[in-house]
């Protein structure tokens, strides 16, 4: 299974991005500052890019927490985000294992495009249309159909995460998939951050280094 291609076609197609927002119209308007960022984290290395990203705004926090000027920003001393390693941001694309860390990236991606929930089902026949007409293996269409007829409750999804790395990388991914600019997109990452368990300082880290990738994008 390659993930990367599904990543792509997801993108390429509207359905990250936009598939909160455009389906409420009836159509797959997407967002294109999503697309775009989808498309350059493609050409960065991938799904595994989003470790790399986690990763950094993993340290970035670290060091911020280590600077004086920390004594007057939020931060933690939960154990839990100390001296996290980078070969633990590591993601494996390999699809031999089915509760892999790139599938839940994928999941928590299409569960974020739904959050805002209101599909209703004419948009939903269109939206796998859609999915129909992408370039994708069968066992490819049959993870997104799947994700897209069920997509993840928050609790689901939480319910998956058993590590730190693991839950700053299912939030960089969330993030990347809809449009920020909605309402129902920032509950719903609000609300995720939040089940993670994520420190606020973190996802500031995180917010930037999404940010520099939607930069590249649209430059």
């Amino acid at each position: 299974m390659n993930f990367d291609k599904i990543v792509s076609n997801l993108a390429s197609s509207g359905v990250l991005g936009g598939l909160a927002g455009g389906a409420v119209g009836g159509a797959l308007v997407n967002s294109k500052k999503a697309r775009k960022t989808a498309g350059t984290l493609l050409k960065v290395g991938g799904v595994a890019a989003l470790g790399t990203l986690a990763w950094k705004a993993y340290r970035g926090y670290q060091d911020g927490n280590a600077s004086p000027a920390s004594a007057t920003t939020p931060s933690t001393n939960d154990p839990v985000w100390q001296g996290i390693k980078k070969q633990q941001f590591a993601i494996s694309t390999d699809d031999s294992q089915q509760g892999s860390t790139a599938l839940l990236l994928v999941q928590a991606m299409i569960a974020a495009a739904c959050a805002d929930g209101h599909m209703d089902g004419d948009e939903r026949q269109r939206i796998m249309a859609r999915v129909g007409e992408m370039g994708l293996a069968a066992d490819e269409k049959a993870l997104v159909f799947d994700a897209l007829q069920a997509p993840l409750s928050l609790a689901e999804l939480c319910e998956r995460v058993d590590s730190p790395e693991l839950a700053a990388e299912v939030y960089l991914s969330s993030m990347m998939a809809v449009d920020r600019g909605r309402t129902e997109a920032e509950f719903y990452l609000d609300a995720l951050a939040f089940r993670l368990g994520l420190p606020e300082g973190l996802v500031i880290r995180l917010q930037q280094e999404v940010a520099k990738v939607e930069h590249k994008a649209l430059a």
